[in-house]
């Protein structure tokens, strides 16, 4: 598959990333905030010049986290927290989003399978309800995953390749990472600011 935007990497990366915007602060999420607040920093983010977040944005968010929710009991139960902590698997920690230009890498073995699970690609991508399914989507699509089935499907079907530039890799970029337990990250966010 080199060429299309894989590597034949099969295993998972050890780390992941979260990017963040410094003056917002690091392990946010804006649909946990008063939607009234949420559509503040949504409009800021678009007025800044990242005009790929739509007006709808926030509701079609709300509406993929309602589906992570709902996932997320199903595949591994209750978690400390009711709504996550987005990641990136590996280190994306490029600056290529310019709306977060912060990082904090993490080793992925600080969290317990028991409290995360993943989308390829991210989850409004992958969201079966906000995307009409297409003939061209693959078989990763349209799922949340546990560590445990995340794993399977690197092993068999590989990673993005790290050393491309996102816009290359195509519309299967990254890997999402839902963290469903802060507790790990509460000495990492008094360091990280705000």
């Amino acid at each position: 598959m080199k060429g299309s935007g894989y590597l034949l990497l099969h295993t998972l990366p050890m780390v992941i990333t979260h990017n963040f915007h410094p003056e917002r602060g690091a392990f946010r999420n804006v649909c946990g905030l008063p939607r009234e607040d949420a559509e503040r920093i949504v409009a800021s983010i678009r007025h800044g010049g990242h005009s790929y977040l739509k007006e709808n944005y926030l509701a079609r968010r709300l509406h993929t986290e309602n589906w992570l929710i709902a996932e997320r009991a199903r595949k591994i139960g209750e978690t400390p927290l009711a709504r996550p902590i987005y990641f990136f698997l590996g280190d994306m920690a490029d600056g290529w989003d310019r709306s977060r230009p912060a990082s904090v890498v993490l080793p992925l073995a600080l969290f317990d399978p028991r409290t995360i699970t993943f989308t390829f690609p991210d989850s409004m991508a992958s969201c079966p309800h906000i995307r009409p399914a297409s003939p061209s989507d693959k078989p990763w699509h349209g799922q949340v995953f546990t560590l445990a089935e995340i794993t399977q499907v690197v092993a068999r079907y590989g990673f993005p390749d790290p050393t491309l530039s996102r816009d290359r890799r195509g519309p299967d970029a990254f890997i999402e990472v839902q963290v469903w337990d802060d507790r790990p990250l509460l000495e990492i966010r008094r360091q990280a600011g705000p």
